[in-house]
């Protein structure tokens, strides 16, 4: 067989991807296992970069590449650079000098990749096929002919470029009508179009552009302009020829509401085209208007004759999210608010976008909305630190650390059972407003303390939703959050005598005694990936977890009682209950280990009628 067709062959079996190993070639050491999956693209440039699946691709190796073939019957070896991205992928960048130093013309041939780390190899390889050109001379088809401020516009045509290729400008010269009262004014600008957020297999032929409120404003209007492209690239220049447009420009719209039913805080998307953000000097409101019918019953309430005006977050042209804020006065032992979100029922009416910039207001249509609006709920985030992780091995818990942590949030949600209060161990990005407690390992405080709420005042009525017990107060200077190390106070061995463990317990133990019976024993022994669970030491390590767990779970469910307003009735200065069994919001002095650690007879501590009350109050199920 002639080489040519050898080649030929060996390209056609490779095009679906393929991997070659071979001992004697990689080197004195190791040989290591790399396949490449196929590599897709539909024209090379200088600077044209791809994403190509595989194996093997650890962190650390070098890579040698060069694609091995034919151009239009030319034989080639063309090198081309390989940046690990993952262990399952590589970027393979084709080099704009090695690039311009073939022929153009439609290449074939094998991309064959070298890694090696250390005195180790592999080799991999796989097919390439696709038209390779120097340049590429732009075409302008169209656009779509009506726009929006701040959002993208589609452009159509061939040629486009983008990324490490160079870049594709858009560039327009014309004038703007305004549609109100006719004044003209002239429209010279140019802007980079965007290619597609997944490039694989793109053909050159579509591409966004951001329709920038600078350029005319944003007010409705027409524009009759001649547009052409400009290509960019690495080394290289070229233009189409100019094409005449006609587009209107208009107001702000809304497409879709993506959530018809939420609590106050909870996030509230709206997507459409013409929303502005401080990026373009504007911004963008939110007008409700209808009718309010409460969920108990009663008579509808009117929005008013202006409406109800959001201020949202700007996402970007074609995205806004709100969430419903409210303010509680407090009335006896009621918390009351006319603010929509703070009464359960059904908004029947309508929202309309007005956008405003450099004092020119525009409203958009009214888009039709029935919202159903839930009861209030507070998100809890637990936020795990680093540091938490890294203090379990003082307890020799330390390879047990995801079934510490879900022990915690068991003991949390046990808590507010029945209360409108959701506890997560991950962000959440469904609420705008959500409280956040980290959990840490030593006290930034240097005080030993379990836990601290580090906001500020007791919130009656839970008004805030994002309280934040973490980081440092800048007002007291103070460390909120939970800290683990600080446990270890209780300890008879390890920690400073104190009352808590000085406890004395039936059978004449104390409490530091018992503290230090369920954790010497894996403290000696740290726990074992894989003693649990089923392990000879089940029992010993399962005792250990859930009390760990039982003991910051419940620091866990006080100091979030703090940031929802509790005590209703203090007794122990300010912040805590008056003296009391197994109550949650004593002072800290009053909870003795026996409790904290649930080994009590009675069970755990739970809440006084008074805090149960409120707490059912404020955050009810339904």
């Amino acid at each position: 067989m002639r080489a040519g067709g050898a080649l030929l062959l060996l390209t056609l079996l490779c095009l679906a991807g393929c991997s070659t190993t071979d001992p004697e070639q990689a080197g004195s050491g190791e040989t290591l296992g790399l396949t490449l999956g196929a590599l897709t693209v539909t024209s090379v440039l200088p600077g044209t970069e791809v994403r190509v699946e595989g194996t093997g691709f650890l962190p650390g190796m070098a890579f040698e590449a060069a694609v091995v073939g034919q151009i239009s019957g030319t034989p080639i070896e063309l090198p081309v650079a390989v940046e690990r991205l993952d262990d399952v992928s590589v970027q393979v960048r084709f080099v704009p000098e090695a690039v311009q130093g073939v022929p153009e013309g439609d290449l074939t041939g094998v991309l064959k990749v070298e890694g090696r780390l250390g005195s180790a190899a592999g080799r991999a390889e796989t097919g390439v096929v696709a038209p390779l050109m120097h340049a590429v001379v732009p075409e302008f088809d169209r656009m779509a002919n009506a726009v929006f401020p701040q959002s993208p516009a589609e452009l159509r045509g061939r040629g486009f470029i983008g990324g490490s290729e160079g870049r594709t400008l858009l560039v327009m010269t014309g004038t703007y009508t305004r549609e109100a009262d006719g004044v003209t004014r002239r429209l010279g600008t140019e802007a980079e179009a965007q290619p597609p957020a997944n490039v694989q297999g793109w053909l050159r032929d579509r591409a966004e552009v951001l329709f920038d409120p600078s350029w005319v404003g944003h007010e409705p209007g027409a524009i009759e302009a001649e547009v052409r492209l400009v290509n960019e690239g690495q080394g290289w220049t070229r233009e189409s020829l100019p094409v005449d447009v006609v587009l209107s420009v208009l107001p702000p719209t809304v497409g879709r509401v993506e959530t018809t039913r939420a609590s106050r805080g909870e996030a509230v998307r709206i997507t459409g085209n013409g929303f502005l953000g401080a990026s373009s000097g504007g911004s963008t409101v939110l007008r409700l208007t209808g009718r309010f019918q409460p969920a108990a019953g009663g008579e509808p309430v009117e929005l008013g004759a202006g409406g109800l005006e959001l201020d949202p977050v700007w996402e970007s042209g074609q995205s806004l999210v709100f969430s419903m804020r409210v303010n509680y006065a407090v009335r006896g032992a009621q918390c009351l608010s006319d603010d929509l979100g703070a009464t359960p029922g059904l908004l029947d009416g309508a929202v309309t976008p007005v956008t405003v910039r450099q004092g020119q207001v525009v409203e958009g249509d009214a888009y039709p909305l029935r919202f159903q609006i839930l009861p209030p709920k507070q998100v809890i985030y637990l936020r795990f630190l680093p540091s938490f992780t890294d203090s379990l091995r003082l307890f020799g818990l330390r390879n047990v650390s995801a079934l510490v942590r879900r022990r915690i949030v068991e003991v949390v949600e046990r808590d507010y059972a029945g209360i409108n209060l959701e506890v997560r161990d991950t962000q959440p990005d469904d609420w705008l407003e959500y409280s956040t407690v980290e959990i840490g390992g030593p006290d930034p405080n240097e005080q030993g303390l379990f836990g601290l709420d580090n906001t500020a005042g007791l919130d009656s009525c839970n008004n805030r939703l994002d309280d934040l017990l973490a980081g440092r107060n800048a007002e007291s200077g103070s460390y909120g959050g939970i800290f683990v190390e600080s446990f270890l106070v209780l300890s008879a061995t390890r920690g400073v005598p104190n009352e808590l463990n000085d406890e004395r317990l039936p059978g004449g133990a104390t409490a530091g005694e018992v503290f230090d019976e369920i954790f010497d024993p894996v403290i000696a022994e740290p726990v074992a990936t894989d003693e649990f669970p089923g392990g000879s030491r089940h029992a010993v390590i399962d005792r250990a977890i859930n009390t760990l767990g039982n003991l910051v779970g419940n620091t866990v469910t006080h100091e979030i009682g703090h940031s929802l307003g509790l005590p209703v009735a203090p007794g122990c200065g300010m912040y805590h209950n008056a003296p009391g069994p197994q109550q949650i919001m004593d002072c800290g002095v009053d909870r003795p280990f026996s409790e904290r650690a649930e080994l009590e007879a009675g069970g755990h501590a739970v809440w006084t009628p008074e805090n149960r009350a409120y707490l059912e109050r404020i955050l009810p199920l339904e």
